[in-house]
């Protein structure tokens, strides 16, 4: 009998150390693999949600770039403006554009976290890598999500571990007192019985315990439940009636004691193709045993349409059959709105509600794709606003954006219904006429669109007054794929900038050369500008009349193209205007010719004033008095030495103030001011006695015929009469004749220029003449003069 129990206690202590192995291995599995499942699919999430907006962006980026290659280094504010989605929270992330030479373009403040994930995007336009945008992420929230899960899994393996370590090893430890209670019953009756009933009491405690762990179990599960929004439900094979736990009757806001769960009732509850996508997933789930989940949409008790995510597995009897369904219903409507959003933010731009470049890309295409199928035709208009830019200058981004929703709307209403509209970024928009439509009814459009546009357009803060180009190309006679088609219309719209603006014009095959050369000169310019190869800059003397010596020198940008030679700046300083490259170019020559003249004075020169032109972008578009403080700062030029020559285009009415504002500061930083061709474009006496030019150029179209003409030297003598009564020196521009030079000392001009006395020429050159003439030029009439003139520079 001992031998046989002692056989019994060694089973039963092996049993013992395997139950403990699996509770072990249990515990570790609810405490490692729920965490680490849950933090995987959470940094997934993370992931990919950093990945699309990074990818995102770089499309945005993309395609902006691809209408505006050249500056978008600089426009950090509209490269701000395209990537920044203003829905969702300031801490969803951060972004860093940077181009193919490593230099940041646009970078975010950093993220406030101690965890981030970093997704970088290229940006390619046309194939080509040049740049790529880097999104950064805070993985704080994630971790503290990560924290949660792991101490609830944790809770949940001491549970387990209690439930199958204590109750179980109670048992065989009782089994086994219980043994060796028989073997001592042999030599003791009466202990065995007290020893009995001593193991009773002590199992029902342990029963008790037991209860108390389980239904603390129960109320922690029920509590995540009602946290993750989950409920539990089932069905039997023959039953009408579904079970519904308490939770589904609360996600669902339908009461318990008015609303009976029957299958028909519950069926009817489904929205749209709901109740047959279920039910072929439940079908699934019969037919082959395994868990299918299936998400629908369900019309709650309060009227309100929310999504579930429901999970259904089989109900299987001892005999492995299936006896009916169970499962759980939980509540994603917030992750069904925030996916909703998110493809919102994808394909429709935020300020006008109207489909973006993205959503347009994939219209175009389907369309292209279905007239190739089809045989039928289909049009693409681009528009682009002019003059956009000056009004988001002048009235602030607050004003252009108001004004881009009204233009929006406006275009809407003149294109009805059965068309595509689409925002493509800045002022550029898009129609797609996707049916068959005769020229005579695309032109109506345009011209109905033209005029729509073209009124003054009431804004908050007063009126905008702005016009459209249009450019339109025929699919697919004007390209069959989505770059040829894209090509084609912006080779229209920009013939019709270049005719005017504010019109329209059809895509024809003779537009590609004249705009590609132009485009390639523009690279061309820009690179000559960012690696300073192939531009010069040439020096025109400016004759001081009354002591017969060159006061100062005119600074004029040449550029030697590589392969074109010489390229007339009436050729490139209007594509540089166009193409945003003179604010650029405008800051190059003032840095070169404010060098040059320091260089001069440093040899020992006489001090002469340079003279250097002022683009009226710089004005606009740059901290132009930043600039002049740097420049000056950096060569050590006198500032009195340095004269600025701006025209009349700069005092239009919309931006006299902060030309004005621009103007007292350069005074107080002590530079010259000179108005340039004066009398050519918005002349105004006002401008002479309000604005602080020192000096007033007078155009060439004042002198042109004027040995001839009394009118003329009239019109010219009172013009320098105005000039000396206000105090300023008045320069002479055009020169080209003794005669000219005669009239000239007899009207008491200050200063004049031209190829009468030297063409603009090398600094060397220009340096030696002015060596020459100084003081050797005696003052005489006619043709002695010119001799004189011609002698003193050999």
């Amino acid at each position: 009998m001992s031998d046989d129990v002692s056989q019994i206690d060694t089973k039963v202590r092996a049993l013992r150390r395997t139950v403990n192995a699996i509770a072990l291995s249990l515990v570790a599995a609810i405490t490692i693999l729920a965490p680490l499942g849950y933090g995987l699919i959470d940094y997934r999430y993370e992931e990919t949600h950093a990945s699309f907006r990074a990818k995102l962006s770089a499309s945005r980026v993309a395609q902006y770039i691809y209408q505006h290659s050249q500056l978008w280094q600089y426009q950090t504010a509209r490269i701000a403006e395209l990537i920044r989605l203003t829905e969702l929270p300031d801490n969803a992330g951060r972004y860093r554009v940077i181009d193919q030479a490593g230099k940041v373009v646009l970078s975010e403040d950093a993220v406030a976290a101690y965890a981030t994930m970093t997704r970088t995007v290229p940006i390619s336009v046309a194939g080509v890598s040049i740049g790529r945008v880097e999104f950064t992420v805070p993985l704080d929230s994630m971790i503290q999500r990560l924290g949660i899960a792991t101490l609830l899994s944790l809770l949940l393996a001491l549970c387990a571990y209690a439930t199958i370590r204590i109750f179980p090893f109670r048992v065989l430890d009782r089994a086994l007192e219980g043994l060796d209670s028989a073997h001592r019953m042999i030599v003791d009756k009466n202990a065995a019985l007290e020893q009995q009933n001593h193991e009773l009491m002590e199992r029902e405690q342990a029963l008790r315990s037991t209860k108390a762990m389980l239904r603390q179990r129960s109320e922690q599960l029920l509590e995540a439940q009602h946290l993750g929004k989950i409920g539990d439900w089932s069905f039997r094979l023959g039953d009408k009636t579904l079970w519904w736990s308490p939770e589904i009757y609360q996600l669902l806001a339908y009461d318990p004691q008015s609303f009976r769960p029957e299958r028909n009732a519950v069926t009817a509850l489904y929205v749209g193709d709901s109740a047959r996508r279920l039910q072929q997933a439940q079908a699934e789930v019969m037919r082959t045993g395994l868990v299918n989940s299936v998400d629908i949409k369900v019309k709650r008790g309060d009227g309100s349409i929310g999504d579930l995510a429901i999970t259904s597995k089989a109900m299987i009897n001892a005999d492995g059959g299936i006896i009916g369904l169970s499962g759980t219903i939980q509540d994603i409507s917030a992750r069904k709105s925030a996916e909703a959003q998110l493809e919102k933010l994808a394909y429709y731009d935020p300020l006008t509600g109207l489909a973006n470049r993205s959503l347009f890309h994939l219209e175009i295409s389907e369309l292209m794709v279905r007239n190739r199928r089809t045989g039928s035709d289909a049009a693409l208009l681009l528009l682009d606003l002019d003059g956009f830019k000056e009004i988001n200058d002048t009235l602030g981004h607050g004003a252009g954006d108001e004004l881009l929703r009204k233009i929006g709307q406006l275009i809407s209403q003149a294109l009805g219904p059965g068309n595509f509209l689409s925002r493509l970024g800045g002022d550029e928009f898009a129609i797609v006429l996707s049916h068959p439509t005769p020229r005579s009814e695309i032109e109506q459009l345009a011209t109905t669109l033209l005029a729509a546009i073209a009124g003054p357009i009431a804004l908050e803060r007063g009126e905008a007054a702005i016009s459209t180009s249009i450019g339109i190309a025929m699919i697919p006679r004007d390209g069959s794929t989505l770059n040829e088609i894209l090509r084609s219309a912006d080779l229209a719209l920009y013939r019709a900038k270049e005719d005017g603006r504010g019109r329209y014009r059809f895509f024809e095959a003779g537009m590609s050369a004249a705009v590609q050369h132009k485009m390639a000169l523009s690279r061309d310019l820009r690179a000559a500008i960012t690696d300073n190869v192939g531009l010069s800059v040439h020096y025109q003397p400016q004759i001081e009349l009354s002591s017969d010596r060159v006061a100062g020198f005119e600074a004029l940008m040449r550029w030697s193209h590589p392969t074109l030679g010489s390229i007339s700046p009436a050729e490139f300083i209007p594509l540089a205007e166009s193409s945003h490259l003179i604010c650029d170019l405008g800051l190059w020559i003032l840095r070169e010719a404010a060098t040059q003249a320091k260089r001069w004075l440093d040899a020992g020169e006489p001090p002469r004033d340079i003279a250097v032109n002022v683009s009226a972008a710089q004005i606009w578009h740059t901290d132009f008095v930043s600039d002049v403080v740097r420049v000056l700062e950096d060569t050590g030029l006198p500032p009195h030495l340095l004269c600025l020559e701006l025209t009349e285009s700069l005092l239009a009415d919309h931006a006299e103030g902060r030309v004005r504002n621009v103007l007292m500061q350069l005074k107080r930083l002590g530079v010259t001011l000179a108005l340039d061709d004066f009398g050519t474009g918005y002349s105004s006496l006002g401008y002479l006695t309000q604005l602080p030019f020192d000096k007033l150029k007078i155009d060439r179209v004042f002198i042109d015929g004027i040995a001839g003409s009394e009118r003329s030297r009239k019109l010219l003598q009172g013009v320098i009469a105005l000039g000396r009564g206000l105090g300023m020196t008045l320069v002479m521009e055009g020169v080209e004749r003794a005669e000219e030079v005669d009239i000239l000392l007899e009207f008491d001009c200050d200063v004049v220029q031209g190829f009468f006395f030297a063409r603009p020429t090398v600094a060397a050159t220009a340096l030696d003449f002015a060596r020459a003439f100084d003081g050797k030029v005696e003052r005489r009439a006619g043709a002695g003069f010119e001799t004189a003139a011609r002698a003193a520079v050999g």
